[in-house]
């Protein structure tokens, strides 16, 4: 294996763990908060993650939100989901540069709508504490 694939397969690595760290935070943020499992020192227990994160796209439902932020929710983690998939491919299967890409563009979506989910709770969050 090459040091660019091994580099290449790190940085996905650390993207999909700075991603699952991100939802944990929107999660926690929730008005009904979703606790996801913590990841193990640096390393993000997948087995426990996966079932987690189907589970709080379900959970989303019963939030007391409007249907935007529900589906900006659900969309980032169906985002993550599909980068799992795509880098396990990627490591199972063995490496390919359109796996790489196809998982770096996924997950920059995930981050994306983490982005709008983050700002629009935050949004909520100082217009009911500037009364």
């Amino acid at each position: 294996m090459s040091d660019f694939e091994d580099e290449t397969k790190g940085h996905l690595s650390g993207l999909i763990a700075h991603a699952y760290a991100d939802l944990i935070v929107v999660c926690a943020g929730l008005p009904i908060s979703i606790t996801l499992p913590a990841p193990s020192g640096q390393e993000i227990v997948l087995s426990d993650a996966i079932p987690a994160v189907r589970r709080a796209m379900i959970l989303i439902e019963e939030q007391p939100l409007p249907e935007a932020p529900k589906d900006m929710f659900v969309a980032a983690c169906c985002y993550w989901l599909a980068a799992v998939d795509i880098f396990t491919l990627l490591v199972v299967n063995g490496f390919h540069t359109a796996r790489a890409l196809s998982a770096a563009t996924v997950l920059n979506d995930a981050d994306k709508k983490l982005a709008e989910i983050t700002t629009w709770l935050a949004d909520r969050w100082l217009e009911e504490n500037d009364k």
